[in-house]
């Protein structure tokens, strides 16, 4: 019996020993893809408008404004919304907002395909992006992106937006 015991305890040693060595080496195998590329934290402050000439959004629902961000990434914005969809069973009747938004500074633009829960009583909204187009410098972009903001008494918004672009070496 001890030996069945003591038998059982290696071949889990072994399993695990087998294990730890995979995991490593498919961990290296993603640092040598992730070094390929340069990715650096961005933080952007915007603040748009509703607008409804040169809006092709489904549901009307467009913004223009200027953002300002770190590394000198300023320009300007625009959001196109996709649709307005209620959260199923939300009791504070909040709504799911997909979206693209672009961002066109002296260097090239990204453009973000995001989706935002939009909370129309409070005014406030925040959402999860992906970068998936660029222009010029950002021609082969990649990243996400997390925004957070709220509708002013005037009408306009601000925004937030924290998150990585990726450029290879």
């Amino acid at each position: 019996m001890r030996t069945l015991n003591t038998k059982s305890k290696a071949l889990a040693i072994n399993l695990l020993i087998a294990m730890v060595a995979s995991a490593a080496l498919a961990n290296q195998s993603v640092k040598t893809k992730a070094t390929k590329q340069h990715c650096i934290s961005i933080f952007i402050r915007e603040q748009s408008n509703l607008i409804i000439q040169g809006c092709d959004s489904p549901v009307n629902f467009c913004a223009r404004g200027a953002f300002k961000g770190n590394y000198g990434f300023n320009g300007t914005s625009f959001f196109r919304a996709i649709s307005f969809d209620p959260i199923t069973n939300d009791p504070l009747s909040r709504q799911v907002a997909p979206g693209i938004s672009t961002y066109t500074s002296d260097e090239g633009s990204i453009t973000i395909s995001d989706v935002s829960e939009f909370d129309k009583a409070r005014g406030t909204f925040s959402g999860i992006g992906r970068i998936v187009d660029g222009t010029g410098r950002f021609a082969v972009a990649s990243g996400d992106v997390f925004t957070a903001g709220r509708t002013l008494p005037d009408g306009s918004f601000t925004k937030e937006l924290k998150g990585e672009i990726c450029l290879p070496d």
